[in-house]
């Protein structure tokens, strides 16, 4: 089964204080990075990413490989993660310093993701906004749904309408998707310029 990994505590602490040179494809990757789809698959998908890139995030801490040590069981990892062959142990070795307080400083990097999407909207320009609400809402609300939201996008007569229209769906795919769709939408709004 191909392995997904997920930003960690230490990864989102990362992204907001760009502390570690990180390169372009390695920074968006820890931003968009979630255990919806395998590492090929964001091998491929972010545009430059190398095995390198992927191994410097996981090596700093700044990922960690979903449902693994990281997800299911931080504490009783560390005794088994050295007895595991050195691969494992390589995937697994920065997983248990980083998430050990992951159920106190979950709902931390979650508000603070949520509060900088809204501060992305309510500063977005009308041409990225728009563009970033159509090809987010294609993707995520499926034929039909999606059908409607561009309707809707149509129908906004200026900037705080789109705006209004934005933090809606943003709540949204909050509640359906979780996070990683809303950083998606922020990502597609053109915010980082990593």
């Amino acid at each position: 089964m191909p392995s997904r990994f997920v930003r960690t505590p230490a990864g989102q602490a990362e992204i907001q204080a760009r502390g570690l040179k990180l390169s372009r494809p390695a920074r968006n990757l820890l931003l968009v990075i979630n255990d919806s789809r395998s590492l090929d698959e964001w091998l491929t998908q972010v545009q430059g990413l190398t095995p390198d890139d992927v191994a410097m995030l996981r090596d700093n801490g700044l990922i960690a490989e979903a449902g693994g040590a990281a997800a299911s069981a931080a504490r009783p990892a560390p005794s088994a993660a050295p007895a595991a062959s050195s691969a494992s142990a390589d995937l697994r070795d920065p997983a248990p310093r980083a998430p050990a307080p992951a159920p106190a400083a979950a709902a931390v990097p979650d508000s603070a993701d949520w509060d900088r999407t809204q501060q992305v909207i309510r500063a977005a320009a009308y041409t990225p906004l728009y563009d970033a609400l159509n090809s987010v809402g294609k993707a995520k609300l499926g034929l039909m749904r999606g059908y409607r939201f561009a309707l809707e996008i149509e129908k906004c007569s200026g900037i705080d309408e789109l705006r209004t229209l934005a933090l809606r769906f943003a709540e949204q795919l909050r509640q359906e998707h979780g996070m990683a769709a809303v950083g998606e939408l922020t990502y597609a709004i053109g915010a980082v310029k990593a």
